[in-house]
């Protein structure tokens, strides 16, 4: 660092000139001594700080709020922008000097009188050798203050994207809808923010508008030298030169209406840029999913038509840039040409024919450089209204974020004087989502909050129910302001950290688990330990593999980090639902009740369904219905009501037990009900030290050269042809054009001398030798000359149309073989890899693919062709500079390495340096309500200068060492076309050869110069293959399919599972986590799993769909092993349902049904069962809906965000049933459903054998109670099988595990209340009689068995518990012990009719069993 202080103490001090004189040596030498670290470039200097240059945007933004960006950008960069266009206008009017010079030198040698010394042209040549040392210090300066601007431009935007994000309302729950414009409908794509758009205003539009500045004077100074150049061809062709003006000013009226084509163009393109990207976050945000449903196919065929039509429209965009670049050249020389020589009449002498081809040439920059700035001015314009649309986009309340307020000094503790300061609540507020959305038909109507007059209690806990989709979640919401207020106030204190928030999705960073739980305050240990025992961490940590977290662990997660923080005010949106009963005790009796001292004197609000347990430390409810308060109150003042009774009926809890019965959970106690750990031994809590290790691996960076492979990727994906004829026609390509200058050449000499003189290629020689006098008829040579014109325009044309052609290909080809990789990859790649970094690949390296790479790469070859060929021509007509030309390269090529060795490993830090600030804005915006909330924006801004400071570092001393290596190239080049000149002169070759030698000169040292920078820059570019062909070679899942497929309809309904000695390890190194288990589920079988964390369960799971692969031991389903099928068949037949929900932009039935293989009818049905809708008419027999789904084509945002966490369950419970996958894999599927809503749907599906009810069923169980009645249940303990039988048998072993898991969870005497001895047959048969005590069920008695029931007892029992049950019978006195009832009757209403059970002559129950399914 001390390099870094002392090189911009020379910034500071004594400017640009000495930057790179000093500093960029130092970085040279490091870099030969090893790869350059992070470590070993410095820092950026004050004057481009990201903070620095943002604060003064702020501070102008507040003085002059109608300024615009814009006006903004241009002033802050003014003084770099004068200093720019001086600069250039200099080089502009001083670089028409050589040319000059050029003429002198030949009219001196054009003397042919005796006695003519030449001494003028060595002067000359001396005048042109100063212009150019001239432009080698003119343009350094100039490329600094340019480059200054650029840099400080793009930081600007990149700042002011992500400022705005922090204040920007949350619009992932708003519907994509069409909008109307003046051209009709369009889908407004570019209207919703999310972190495709927002990556794409970053990595295009930024660096679009930035690359303006960056070329600013160009603009200006392409007039001055267009009309300083016409001046110089009047000044030798007199009037004739107007005929090549007159096709420049033709060719300017046919850019015009290409220019409006093109702003459309690039709209759409952009456009289908931002749809791509917003696919490709969804497929990646979403591929666990994907992979469980083997629909990853399905989806990527999605994201490849999306860039199919990117791709179409980039080919316009190529199309439309390059329709005049290939003709106007030629066609303006010919012009000037034929004026000159045909109808004015003269001779065209050698000084006059190159120095009006030199002047050609450099007329040819400002007539290409206008156009094309005017398109990308076009261009940069688009992009700036995509960033000001952006920056213009609704906003929150200044009140809801830390960014529009100053710091309020808040009381540390509560007091009478200051209580309004802390007051939580509603006054008169009503509240909408997304005011401005279009209502279009079949769309779902905005949800509202209605007139909400609520004062939470200060310091206390307040209970927020409803059923689901009652807006509990969305009354949170609009307390933070993240909910459009239509009117009424809101009372909360958000500043100065005042506010903690646990949301239903849990937001964790890609950091530590200490560190996402501390969340960026001061760590303390004794706190932290606190915590995580409270929030019953402990276990968790113990064994979490960092980075692989079920959804209870992300919950608790979250919890802790509200519970840690210091606020006053605790939100929380019901934690409770993602864990088990035990531990939801766990957590209330720590974090919850009012003694616990992490939360006392805090006001605490809680989303829960889970009153009955919350009740002793509950203060205040709330209970919401449709977006309105239906009760509130005190406990004691609804309780005196006799309302409380109501509101606990419908929950899944008991009362709270008797204190003599209730143990005070330790925080050493297990995740759920199957941990079955005590305490330790010494009876203290567990101390587990804090987690360090982090959830993302740190991203790979490559050392060295860019291997051979990795050049022949890119090769292979454009295509071997198109090369080896890029390769041809390059060769082709400079033969016209070396061939072009010698037939001037001949022509010229043509008029004075004999054709002899000239050296000129066999063929054309002979020809040429048969051609008139050019003074006698010129047409003839014109006629030639046309002809070469000609085929070198449409070998140039031929050269641009296959270079688009293979970039094309490589496009397409490298981001298809990536995609296909990525989504190929097993979990465990994207459990380790943010989902920045990943979009980093698929932007800014598939960016470069599409836009840089090809071009770089032809330059590479182009360059060489043009340096062997310059030298070449120069050595063939002046042998004797041989020595010199060999040894002026190899200083070019010494000077070359270090800069090489130095760029590529800058380029590579850069690269990887981005990805950081891409997934900052990733994890920013999916967690833009938690970081709001916790009042953290500031944090976050601060962390993304460090970020985006810490990349453009590597970036600006990248150009420093490029300027560095510039000034020594352009140095060398004057020296060699000063002594080319010199040895032209002294050689006494005539001036033809002479004009040829000075110019391939010229090319020669430029291409000198070139072909390091551009072999090089291709190097650095191929960087991006690289890092493409990183993700090419992940490790790959087995194969989709395979040669000989299942039969069509397997796993058919009646198949079961057998598992035989499964081994399971998450990778070759690692301990196994499943233990050679076996055991076998019979077909409509439904098994729970339980045990400890750690156990295996979801292990199993994933087993059963080979997200992970066995390592030894086989699955059989249906009598199939599944390691023998392929993914796509096996994932097709089995449906799992997970607690996380995965839903994606677009309609109700692209969700359920995104493979259209079913009817609107079946779509209708699962909904129904899912009480998601109903007809509002039944009776009568319309079509008209009511419930949360109205249309199956009403929109869904991506994620699912316009739906509760609730309703997005309850489709996702449709989608399985629509699937009607023969097995089933459950996993807390309703944990965010009320409990009345869940039994309604549970009922409905089980006893529907068309659905899940007639399938078989594996559920991973976190609650005990709601596997009872399963047929069988595995115990699971380290990866073995403890147990596994049905839950009577278990139940019925005193010592056995499942019986220690039940008499050690918080609901024993629930559990001991569902299953207790009933009757006793004697000495040989010791029966229990099963049955459900849920009073929510009325009148379900056994009055209609009495005839066949000994004892006639009535009793209430769920309907569903006569699915199939295990009886003992007594036939003719005669006992037989547990024999199973086989039937195969669908049941209607669950119920068995007594002819049924006369039928199989069950003359006497002596025992019913849970249900289990036959």
């Amino acid at each position: 660092m001390c390099i870094g202080s002392f090189f911009f103490q020379l910034i500071a001090t004594r400017g640009p000139m000495h930057v790179w004189a000093t500093g960029a040596v130092a970085l040279f030498r490091l870099s030969g001594q090893g790869t350059l670290n992070d470590e070993d470039v410095w820092d950026l200097p004050p004057g481009f700080k990201h903070a620095n240059l943002f604060g003064k945007y702020l501070r102008i933004d507040a003085a002059h709020p109608q300024q615009s960006l814009v006006w903004f950008l241009v002033s802050s960069n003014s003084l770099d922008l004068i200093i720019d266009v001086a600069l250039k206008t200099w080089t502009s009017v001083v670089g028409f000097v050589p040319p000059y010079c050029l003429s002198r030198i030949l009219q001196s040698l054009e003397d042919h009188s005796s006695g003519a010394s030449h001494a003028d042209a060595y002067f000359y040549a001396l005048v042109a050798f100063l212009a150019n040392m001239s432009f080698a210090q003119m343009d350094l300066t100039q490329s600094w203050h340019s480059r200054r601007a650029y840099e400080r431009t793009r930081g600007q935007l990149f700042c002011a994207l992500h400022w705005k994000a922090l204040k920007g309302k949350d619009t992932r729950g708003k519907i994509k809808e069409e909008i109307p414009t003046r051209r009709g409908v369009k889908k407004a794509q570019e209207e919703l923010s999310g972190i495709g758009r927002i990556t794409n205003l970053m990595s295009g539009d930024s660096y679009a508008v930035a690359q303006r500045f960056w070329e600013f004077s160009a603009v200006f100074t392409a007039p001055i030298k267009l009309a300083i150049a016409l001046v110089f061809l009047y000044q030798i062709l007199g009037w004739s030169s107007f005929m090549g003006v007159a096709v420049v000013l033709g060719a300017y009226v046919i850019t015009w209406p290409l220019a409006r084509w093109s702003i459309t163009i690039t709209r759409q393109s952009w456009a289908a840029k931002d749809h791509r990207m917003s696919l490709v976050n969804e497929l990646i945000q979403s591929v666990r999913f994907l992979k469980y449903m083997g629909w990853e196919s399905h989806w990527t065929t999605k994201v490849k038509n999306a860039r199919e039509t990117e791709l179409a429209w980039r080919v316009l965009e190529n199309v439309v840039s390059s329709i005049i670049a290939t003709w106007i050249p030629s066609a303006v020389v010919l012009a000037a040409f034929t004026s000159y020589t045909v109808i004015a009449g003269h001779p065209l002498t050698v000084s006059k024919a190159f120095v009006s081809i030199e002047i050609f040439s450099q007329l040819q920059g400002p007539m290409a450089e206008l156009p094309n700035q005017i398109f990308s001015l076009l261009h940069a314009y688009v992009s700036m209204q995509r960033i000001e649309a952006y920056l213009h986009e609704d906003e929150v309340e200044d009140w809801a974020t830390s960014l529009k307020q100053n710091v309020i000094p808040v009381p540390s503790s509560l007091t009478e004087e200051n209580e309004s300061r802390f007051e939580v609540g509603f006054e008169q507020a009503s509240f909408k989502w997304h005011m401005t959305r279009p209502k279009t038909s079949g769309s779902k109507s905005t949800f509202q909050l209605v007139n909400f007059n609520i004062d939470f209690p200060i310091g206390q806990l307040s209970l927020i129910t409803g059923p689901t989709g009652s807006g509990k979640s969305s009354l949170l919401a609009a307390l933070l302001g993240e909910m459009d207020r239509v009117s009424g106030k809101v009372k909360l204190l958000k500043a100065n950290h005042q506010v903690a928030y646990a949301g239903q999705f849990p937001f964790l960073e890609h950091a530590t688990i200490r560190d996402n739980i501390t969340y960026h305050t001061p760590f303390e240990p004794i706190r932290y330990q606190s915590v995580v025992d409270a929030c019953a961490l402990v276990p968790d940590l113990a064994v979490l593999d960092a980075g692989d977290m079920t959804g209870g662990q992300r919950a608790r997660i979250s919890l802790a980090r509200a519970i840690y923080s210091r606020s006053h005010v605790v939100i929380l949106d019901d934690p409770l639902a993602a864990v088990d009963m035990h531990t939801a005790r766990h957590i209330f009796n720590n974090c919850l009740a009012s003694d616990a001292p992490l939360i006392s004197g805090r006001t605490v609000l809680l989303v829960t369904h889970h009153v009955s347990l919350c009740l002793p430390a509950t203060s205040f409810v709330v209970e919401l219905d449709h977006g309105r308060v239906v009760r509130q109150g005190s406990v004691q003042e609804l309780r005196d009501r006799g309302l409380l009774s109501s509101m606990i009926e419908a929950e899944d809890l008991p009362p709270e037990p008797k204190e003599s019965t209730v143990k005070v959970l330790e925080p050493s106690k297990s995740k759920n009900d199957a941990d079955d750990d005590g305490p330790s031994d010494d009876g203290q809590p567990h101390i587990v030290p804090p987690v360090a290790g982090k959830l993302v691996d740190e991203e790979a960076r490559a050392e060295g050269r860019v291997s051979l492979r990795t050049y022949l990727l890119y090769v292979k994906a454009a295509g071997w042809i198109s090369w080896l004829f890029t390769f041809l026609l390059l060769l082709l390509m400079r033969a016209i054009s070396v061939g072009n200058q010698l037939y001037v050449a001949k022509w010229a000499d043509a008029y004075r001398a004999s054709l002899s003189t000239v050296p000129f290629v066999v063929l054309l020689g002979s020809v040429i030798n048969f051609l008139p006098s050019p003074s006698e008829d010129v047409m003839p040579w014109l006629l030639i000359y046309l002809a070469i014109s000609l085929a070198g325009a449409f070998a140039t044309l031929l050269y641009i149309v296959l270079g688009y052609w293979a970039g094309l290909q490589a496009s397409r080809s490298l981001f298809v073989a990536m995609l296909d990789r990525v989504v190929r990859a097993p979990t465990r790649v994207f459990d380790k890899t943010p989902t920045g970094r990943i979009l980093n690949r698929f932007v800014a390296d598939i960016g470069a693919v599409d836009n840089a790479l090809n071009s770089s790469a032809r330059n590479a070859l182009s360059g060489t062709i043009t340096f062997l060929a310059s030298f070449g021509v120069v050595v063939y007509i002046v042998p004797r500079f041989a020595p010199f030309a060999a040894f002026i390269a190899f200083l070019y090529i010494r000077i070359a390495p270090p800069f090489v060795r130095t760029a590529r490993d800058l380029r590579r830090l850069e690269s990887i340096s981005l990805s950081p600030a891409f997934a900052g804005f990733d994890e920013l915006l999916h967690g833009l309500v938690h970081v709001r909330a916790f009042a953290m924006e500031r944090v976050y801004q601060n962390r993304f200068y460090r970020r985006v400071d810490r990349f453009q570092a590597f970036d600006h001393v990248y150009w420093l060492a490029q300027m560095w290596l510039r000034w020594r190239y352009d140095v060398l080049g004057s020296v060699v076309v000063f002594l080319t000149t010199l040895f032209a002169l002294l050689s006494g070759v005539n001036e033809g050869l002479a004009a040829v030698v000075i110019i391939q000169a010229g090319v020669f040292a430029e291409a000198s110069r070139m072909l390091v920078r551009v072999l090089a820059q291709a190097e650095l570019d191929f960087n991006s293959v690289e890092r493409i062909k990183e993700y090419l070679e992940l490790d790959q899942e087995a194969p989709a399919k395979v040669a000989r497929p299942p039969p069509a309809r397997w796993p058919c309904s009646d198949g079961g599972v057998d598992v035989e000695n499964l081994v399971v390890r998450y990778a070759p190194h690692l301990p196994a986590v499943l233990k050679g288990i076996s055991f076998s589920i019979r077909p409509h079988e439904k098994v729970g799993v339980v045990g400890r964390t750690g156990s295996g369960k979801s292990t199993l799971a994933l087993s059963m769909l080979r997200i992970i692969e066995a390592s030894e031991g086989k699955i059989f389903l249906d009598g199939i092993d599944i390691s023998t099928v392929g993914l796509d068949d096996l994932r097709g037949g089995v449906t799992i349902v997970s607690q996380d929900v995965a839903l994606f932009s677009g309609t109700v039935r692209s969700n359920l049904d995104p493979l259209s293989e079913h009817s609107d009818g079946d779509c209708w049905d699962v909904l129904e069962r899912c009480h998601l809708t109903s007809k509002k008419f039944p009776m009568v027999g319309g079509n008209e809906r009511t419930g949360t789904v109205i249309s199956l084509d009403m929109a869904v945002s991506s994620g699912g965000s316009s739906f509760s966490a609730g309703q997005r369950q309850l489709l996702a419970l449709a989608r399985a049933m629509l699937r009607r996958s023969p097995f089933v894999i459950l996993d807390e599927a309703s944990s965010a459903i009320d409990l009345a809503t869940d039994d309604q749907v549970r009922l409905d599906s089980t006893n529907d054998s068309r659905r899940i009810g007639g399938f078989l069923v594996l559920t991973i169980a976190h609650r005990l109670k709601t596997i009872l009645d399963y047929d069988r249940i595995l115990v699971l303990g380290e990866g073995t099988v403890l147990e596994y039988d049905s839950p009577v048998a278990l139940f019925a072993e005193p010592d056995g595990a499942f019986r220690r898991m039940c008499e050690r969870s918080a609901d024993w005497e629930e559990l001991r209340d569902m299953v207790q001895p009933k009757y006793d047959c004697g000495s040989t048969c010791s029966a229990y009689t099963f049955w459900y005590n849920w009073s929510r069920f009325t009148s379900l008695s056994w009055s209609q068995f009495d005839n066949v029931c000994a004892e006639g007892t009535t009793r209430q029992v769920p309907r569903h518990i006569w699915r199939s049950s295990t009886f003992v019978e007594r036939s003719g006195g005669k006992q037989v012990h547990g024999k199973r009832w086989e039937r195969r009757i669908i049941v209607r209403d669950g119920w068995e009719t007594k002819q049924m059970l006369r039928s199989h002559h069950v003359y006497h129950l002596a025992v019913v069993f849970p249900a289990l399914q036959g």
